[in-house]
C-alpha cells in the first residue's frame, strides 16, 4: 500500500509541477497595462472635458447642469436583463478558435460572484473587465433595461461587448416609470434590412427618430456609444433644449434585436450571444437647467449620482420643476442657454410665505406680475395681502409690512348695521341710522338709549328741539332733556317765568317789560310783547303811544286831520297816506286821484278790467311806432320851412337808375345758349380727335362738368331776380311811408345785384378756360402727328443697324456671318453643336464656352470634393477602428493574464489539497485498526484513478505556450508603434482636412482647387497605408493571444478534471474513515463489556447461589443487540 501511495503522489506531483509558472507571461501584461493604460481614459477626460466645465458654468448666466456621472453605481438592483445564461442550469457555449478549431466554456450564473458567473449585475464598470454579463445561447430578443425610480437626466450610454456587436439594436426611455415608451435611435449593421420602415441619417426634429450604422467590426466585438448632444446636434445647437427635450428619462432600454451571423467553424456552429463586458449609464440628476449640483435625499443607497437637486433661480422641487413657494410672479420654465428664467418673488409685504401663479392676473398686468399670495397673515387679504380683512383698518401708524398694519375696527354690535364691514382704510363702523361715532357706539344728538334689538339703534328724545342744545339734546342713556338756559319743562318746552322767545335757539330771553309802562312784567312767550297801560306802547310798553287819524284822513291827529283828495272807488281802504296825503291807488287804477282805469284795462272806470291777452302784443307795437313817430316828428320839426325833402330826389334817382341797371345786366347777358351749345360741340369734337391720337391721353376738364355749373348759375340768377323783384315791390311799398327804410331797401338790393353780377363774371372766366383747353389739344395733336412720324423713321432705321454680329460670336465663341440687328435675327445666337466647347489642350473662345467651362470645372471640383470627404470620412472610420482593436487586444492580455493567474492559484490549492489528500491516505493506511475490506477499496480507488493526459502531453503542451509567447515578444512595442501610426494617420487626416478646406476658400483659380484636393486624396492613402500597416501588427498580436488562450483552456479543463476525481477520492477516504473509527468505538465499547462481563462472571462463582434459580448477567442476556458493527 505504501508503495501505491507514493507512487499517486509522485504521478500527481509532476503532473502539477511540469506546468511552466504564469509568471512567464508578466513582459507582455506589465508593460501593456503600464505603458497603454492610462491613455483611454485621458481620451475619456479631453473628450468629458468642455461638457464638464459647461455644466459648471455660473447659474447666473443661464442654464447650469450638475457634473454627470455613472447611474448604474449604487444601483445595481435597478438593472435586469431579460436573458442570462447558466441562471437555472449551467450551460455550454462554444466559439470560433482558430480557423477550424473551436472553444467551449461553461457559463454558471446560478450563484453570484463565481467566475464562471455571467450576472447582469457585472456590466458594472466596478467589476473590472474580467466579468461580463451574458445571454442565453440563441436568444436573438434580448434586452438590458435600468428602471430608476425618479427622473435623472441621461447624458450619453456606453456599451462595450464581448461578443460580436448586434446585427440591429434600439435604445428607447421612458419618462413615465415604464408606461409609455419613445425610441432614441435605432442602430445596425445594415439599416435597410434590419429596419426597413425606419428613414436613415440624422434627425430633424425632436419626434424624428432614425437609424445610424453600427461602427467598428462586427465579429470582434467593440464599443457602441449613444449621446443625447450629438443626436441633438442636427436639430438645434441649444443645449439646453437637447436637455429638455431628449435629456429626461424614468427607465432606460437597451433592445438587441437580431444577433450577429457568426460563420461555421468546419462541421461545428458555433454559440450565438450577446455579451457585455461594460456598461456605462452617465448622466446626472434632471434639474431643467436650475441647478448645478445634485443632493442625496433621504433613506437613498450609496451611489455617485445623487437624484435631488441642489435649486438655483428661485425654483424648488427634486427637480427644480416648479417656482419656490415665494417665487411664482412669474411663469416657471425651463432655463435656457442665455436665459435663466428665474423666477421673480412676489410682493406679499411680509404678510405671507408662499404665492402661486394666476395666468389671467398676469395676462391682465401686461406680463408686469401673476403671483397671487397664499394665507395672507397678520389680518391681511388680496393679491399682494395689500389690504385689511374685513373688519379691519389700516394702521396708519405703521407701515405696510409691519405686522401691525391692520388693526380690529372694534365696532359695537348694538350700533352697526348687522353683516356691514368697517371703512378698511379709516376703521370707521357702517352705523344704524340713529347711531354716530366711530365705533358706532354712541347716539346722535336727539336719540338716546343704545339697543341691538333697535333696527335704528337709538330711539328719538321728547325734547323740544327749540329749547334744548343742539349738539347733545339730551342724554343718550337716560333720554333725561338738557334745556337751554331760562327754559323749562321736563321736554324743554317753555320758557321760565318773565322769559320769551324760545325760537331763537339760543335759551330764552328777559321780558323786560317797563315798569310803569307795563302792567305785568311777564309777556307773551312768543311775541315778547308785554300787557302795556293806556297811553304806553311798544313791545316792552316802554314808548308813549302817538294819535293818529282816521282813514281817509291824514296829518296827525293832534294838530287836525285833513280829508284825502281822492276818488274812494279807486283807493285803497286807508284812502290815502297818512303822513303825505297821497292817494293810495287800487290795483287797476291810476291818476292823481285814483279816478282812470290803468292801460290795459278796457272796460270804464270804476270797473277797470283787464284786456284781452292780444292786446299786449299790439299794444308793443303800437308803442314802438308811436315812439318811432314821434322821433321823425321831431327830426321834421327841424327841417327849414318849404324844402319839402327835395334834397333827397337825386338819391332817390341814383338808387332807381342802379336798379334798372341791375335788371339790364341780368336780362341782357352777352352769352347765349346757343354759343354754349356752340362751344360744348367744339370740345367734344376735339375730345375726339385726341383719344384718336392717344387713348391714354387725360382731360384737364369736361364739358360736362361745365354745363351743371352753368345750370347751376343760371338757377342762381333766376332766385336773384325774383328776389330782385320781390325786394323792388317792398320798396315802392315803402317809399311812400318811410324814406328812410325805402333808402335801406333800395341798398340792399344793390348788394344782391353787385353778386349776382360777379357770380356771371367768373362764368365768363370758366368759357375762357375752356377755349385755351381747345387750343391746347390742337397742340396736342399736331405734336402726336410729328411723334408718329419719327417713331416710323426710327423703326426703319433699327431693321438695319447695328449690327450684332461681332457681339454674338465674342459671346458664343461662334464664326457667324449672318447680319443679325435688333429688327431682324435669323436663327439661334449660339450654337449647341459643341463646337466651341472648351476642352483639354484645346483653347476656347467666347464667354458662353468659358462659363460653361467653368461650370464643368466646377463640377469636377464638386466631384472631388465629395470623393475627398467620403475618403476622410473612412480613414476617421478605420483610425477608430484601430483604437478600438488595440483596446480589444489590452483588454484581452489583460483577461489572459487575469486567467493565468487564476489557473496558478487553481493549481496551488490543488497541490495543496493533494499534499493533504495523500498524507490521509498514508495515516489511514497505516493505522493498525483499520479494516482490511477498507485498506483494499481505498487501494483499487487510488489505482483507478485515470490523469487525462501524461505528464509528456503536458510538458508539450507548456512547450507550446511558451513558443507562443516566444512569438509574441514585446507586444508592448507593437502597441506603441500602433499608436504612432495612429497619431500619423490623424495628423495626416487633419492636413488632408486643410487642404479641403484650402480649396474651399480659393475661388479664382479651377487648377488650384483640384490640385489641393488631389493632395489631400494622396495624404489619406498615406493615412489608410499606415493604418492598415498597423492592423496587421495588431492582427497578428489578436491570432498569438488567441493561440495561447486556445492552449490554456484544455490545459484548465485538465486541472479541473483531476481536481474533480481527488475530491471524489477524498469523499470516499473520508466515508472509510469515519466507518473505521466506528468500528474502532464499537470495539472499544465491546472489549469493556466483555471485561465487565467476566468481573461479574468471577464475583458470581465466588457467592453461592439462593434456591434453584440460576443468576445470568445482563450484558450477556442479549447478545444479539450487540451487533457487529
Amino acid at each position: 500500500m505504501g508503495s501505491r501511495a507514493a507512487a499517486l503522489e509522485g504521478a500527481v506531483f509532476r503532473l502539477i509541477w511540469s506546468t511552466p509558472a504564469p509568471g512567464e507571461f508578466r513582459c507582455v501584461r506589465g508593460p501593456m497595462e503600464s505603458r497603454c493604460q492610462p491613455w483611454p481614459w485621458a481620451l475619456f477626460v479631453l473628450l468629458a472635458a468642455p461638457q464638464l466645465l459647461d455644466a459648471q458654468q455660473s447659474c447666473s448666466r443661464g442654464a447650469c447642469y450638475p457634473p454627470s456621472g455613472d447611474l448604474l453605481l449604487g444601483r445595481a438592483h435597478h438593472l435586469r436583463a431579460s436573458s442570462t445564461c447558466g441562471l437555472s442550469r449551467p450551460e455550454t457555449y462554444c466559439t470560433p478558435h482558430g480557423e477550424w478549431s473551436m472553444k467551449c466554456c461553461r457559463c454558471d450564473s446560478r450563484l453570484s460572484h463565481t467566475y464562471n458567473g455571467h450576472r447582469v449585475d457585472n456590466v458594472l464598470s466596478s467589476a473590472g473587465h474580467a466579468r461580463w454579463w451574458q445571454s442565453q445561447n440563441g436568444a436573438n430578443r434580448v434586452s438590458l433595461q435600468l428602471d430608476l425610480d425618479q427622473t435623472f437626466q441621461l447624458g450619453s450610454v456606453v456599451l462595450l461587448f464581448r461578443s460580436p456587436l448586434p446585427a440591429a439594436m434600439l435604445i428607447e426611455r421612458s419618462t413615465d416609470l415604464g408606461r409609455t415608451w419613445q425610441v432614441y435611435q435605432y442602430l445596425a449593421s445594415d439599416c435597410a434590412t434590419a429596419f426597413p420602415h425606419v428613414p436613415r441619417g440624422s434627425p430633424e426634429s425632436w419626434q424624428d427618430t432614425r437609424c445610424q450604422p453600427l461602427q467598428g467590426h462586427p465579429m470582434h466585438g467593440g464599443k457602441v456609444t449613444f449621446s443625447v448632444q450629438d443626436l441633438a446636434s442636427t436639430i438645434s445647437t441649444s443645449y439646453s433644449q437637447a436637455v429638455e427635450k431628449l435629456g429626461r428619462f424614468t427607465n432606460l432600454r437597451i433592445n438587441f434585436t437580431e444577433l450577429q451571423h457568426i460563420p461555421r467553424q468546419g462541421y461545428h456552429s458555433p454559440s450565438t450571444f450577446y455579451a457585455v463586458t461594460e456598461m456605462r449609464v452617465l448622466g446626472s440628476c434632471f434639474c431643467h437647467g436650475h441647478a448645478n449640483q445634485c443632493a442625496p435625499s433621504g433613506g437613498q443607497h450609496p451611489t455617485q449620482v445623487h437624484g435631488h437637486c441642489v435649486c438655483q433661480h428661485n425654483t424648488a422641487g427634486a427637480h427644480c420643476e416648479r417656482c419656490a413657494d415665494l417665487y411664482n410672479a412669474r411663469p416657471w420654465a425651463p432655463a435656457e442657454d442665455h436665459d435663466p428664467h428665474e423666477c421673480q418673488r412676489c410682493n406679499c409685504n411680509g404678510h405671507s410665505a408662499s404665492c402661486h401663479f394666476d395666468p389671467e392676473l398676469y395676462r391682465a398686468t401686461g406680463g408686469a406680475s401673476g403671483g397671487v399670495c397664499d394665507d395672507c397673515q397678520h389680518n391681511t387679504e388680496g393679491i399682494n395681502c395689500e389690504r385689511c380683512k374685513t373688519n379691519y383698518f389700516r394702521n396708519q401708524q405703521q407701515d405696510l409690512a409691519h405686522p401691525e398694519a391692520c388693526l380690529p375696527c372694534e365696532c359695537d354690535p348694538d350700533g352697526t348695521v348687522p353683516g356691514s364691514a368697517c371703512d378698511p382704510v379709516t376703521g370707521r363702523c357702517v352705523c344704524k341710522e340713529n347711531v354716530q361715532g366711530d365705533r358706532c357706539h354712541l347716539c346722535k344728538p336727539g336719540f338716546t338709549q343704545l339697543a341691538n334689538p333697535n333696527p335704528l339703534g337709538c330711539r328719538r328724545c321728547t325734547c323740544n328741539a327749540l329749547g334744548t342744545r343742539q349738539d347733545m339734546p339730551c342724554d343718550d342713556e337716560t333720554g333725561r332733556c338738557f334745556c337751554l338756559p331760562h327754559v323749562v319743562g321736563n321736554d324743554c318746552d317753555q320758557c321760565a317765568a318773565e322769559h320769551w322767545d324760545m325760537g331763537g335757539g339760543q335759551g330764552c330771553r328777559p321780558c323786560e317789560c317797563h315798569p310803569r309802562g307795563s302792567q305785568s312784567p311777564h309777556c307773551n312767550q312768543f311775541s315778547g310783547q308785554c300787557p302795556c297801560r293806556e297811553g304806553f306802547t311798544g313791545r316792552t310798553c316802554s314808548a308813549m303811544q302817538e294819535q293818529l287819524c282816521p282813514d281817509r284822513h291824514y296829518r296827525d291827529a293832534r294838530g287836525g286831520c285833513t280829508e284825502c283828495d281822492c276818488d274812494f272807488q279807486g283807493t285803497e281802504r286807508a284812502g290815502c297816506d297818512k303822513v303825505t296825503g297821497q292817494c293810495l291807488c287800487r290795483p287797476g287804477v291810476t291818476g292823481h286821484r285814483c279816478d282812470q282805469c290803468q292801460r290795459g284795462h278796457c272796460s270804464t272806470y270804476p270797473e277797470c278790467q283787464l284786456c284781452h291777452p292780444c292786446f299786449q302784443t299790439y299794444d308793443g307795437d303800437i308803442q314802438r311806432l308811436r315812439l318811432r313817430q314821434a322821433g321823425l316828428g321831431n327830426s321834421t320839426s327841424r327841417l327849414p320851412v318849404g324844402t319839402g325833402g327835395s334834397h333827397l330826389g337825386p338819391r332817390l334817382a341814383q338808387a332807381e337808375g342802379n336798379v334798372q341797371q341791375a335788371q339790364g345786366i341780368l336780362g341782357h347777358s352777352s352769352v347765349t345758349e346757343q354759343s354754349l351749345a356752340q362751344v360744348g360741340n367744339t370740345l367734344a369734337a376735339i375730345r375726339e380727335q385726341v383719344r384718336g391720337i392717344n387713348p391714354d391721353f387725360r382731360f384737364l376738364d369736361d364739358t360736362t362738368s361745365l354745363s351743371r355749373e352753368l345750370e347751376a348759375l343760371n338757377s342762381s340768377l333766376l332766385l336773384t331776380n325774383s328776389q330782385y323783384q320781390s325786394k323792388k315791390t317792398q320798396f315802392e311799398t315803402s317809399l311812400s311811408t318811410d324814406l328812410s327804410g325805402a333808402f335801406k331797401t333800395i341798398q340792399s338790393a344793390y348788394q344782391t345785384s353787385s353778386n349776382a353780377s360777379r357770380v356771371a363774371t367768373s362764368a365768363s372766366g370758366l368759357l375762357a378756360e375752356s377755349r385755351e383747353s381747345r387750343r391746347s389739344a390742337a397742340g396736342l395733336e399736331g405734336g402726336l402727328a410729328g411723334t408718329s412720324s419719327r417713331l416710323l423713321t426710327l423703326q426703319g432705321e433699327m431693321a438695319s443697324s447695328p449690327n450684332l454680329t461681332p457681339v454674338i460670336n465674342k459671346v458664343c465663341g461662334g464664326f457667324r456671318v449672318e447680319t443679325c440687328t435688333p429688327g431682324h435675327c435669323e436663327g439661334l445666337l449660339c450654337p449647341r453643336d459643341n463646337s466651341s466647347a472648351c476642352r483639354p489642350g484645346q483653347p476656347c473662345h467666347g464667354i458662353f464656352p468659358l462659363a460653361s467651362g467653368a461650370l464643368a470645372a466646377a463640377g469636377e471640383a464638386s466631384r472631388e470634393f465629395g470623393s475627398l470627404s467620403t475618403r476622410l470620412r473612412e480613414t476617421a472610420q478605420l483610425i477608430k477602428t484601430t483604437e478600438m482593436s488595440a483596446s480589444q487586444i489590452q483588454s484581452s492580455a489583460r483577461r489572459l493574464a487575469e486567467q493565468l493567474g487564476v489557473t496558478r492559484t487553481q493549481i496551488e490549492g490543488d497541490v495543496r489539497r493533494v499534499r493533504q489528500l495523500i498524507q490521509r491516505v498514508r495515516d489511514f493506511l497505516s493505522d493498525k485498526d483499520t479494516d482490511p475490506a477498507a485498506i483494499q477499496e481505498i487501494s483499487e480507488s487510488v489505482l483507478s484513478l485515470r490523469l487525462p493526459t501524461d505528464a509528456a502531453a503536458v510538458l508539450r503542451k507548456m512547450t507550446e505556450i511558451q513558443n507562443l509567447a516566444t512569438q509574441l515578444q514585446c507586444p508592448e512595442d507593437i502597441l506603441a508603434q500602433t499608436a504612432e501610426d495612429i497619431a500619423k494617420a490623424k495628423q495626416l487626416q487633419q492636413e488632408a482636412e486643410q487642404a479641403r478646406n484650402r480649396a474651399n476658400a480659393v475661388e479664382g483659380n479651377v487648377e488650384e482647387v483640384v490640385g489641393n484636393l488631389q493632395r489631400a486624396n494622396t495624404m489619406l492613402l498615406e493615412a489608410q497605408g499606415a493604418i492598415r500597416g498597423s492592423g496587421s501588427s495588431l492582427r497578428f498580436i489578436r491570432e498569438r493571444v488567441d493561440e495561447i488562450e486556445a492552449v490554456l483552456g484544455p490545459a484548465q479543463k485538465n486541472v479541473a478534471a483531476i481536481g474533480a476525481q481527488l475530491d471524489g477520492l477524498g469523499e470516499r477516504l473520508e466515508r472509510l474513515q469515519r466507518g473505521a473509527d466506528q468500528n474502532r468505538l464499537r470495539a472499544t465499547d465491546t472489549r469493556h463489556t466483555a471485561e465487565t462481563a467476566a468481573q461479574q462472571a468471577r464475583s458470581a462463582q465466588q457467592v453461592p447461589p439462593r434456591g434453584n434459580a440460576t443468576a445470568v448477567p445482563p450484558a450477556l442476556a442479549s447478545p444479539a443487540s450487540c451487533g457487529s458493527g
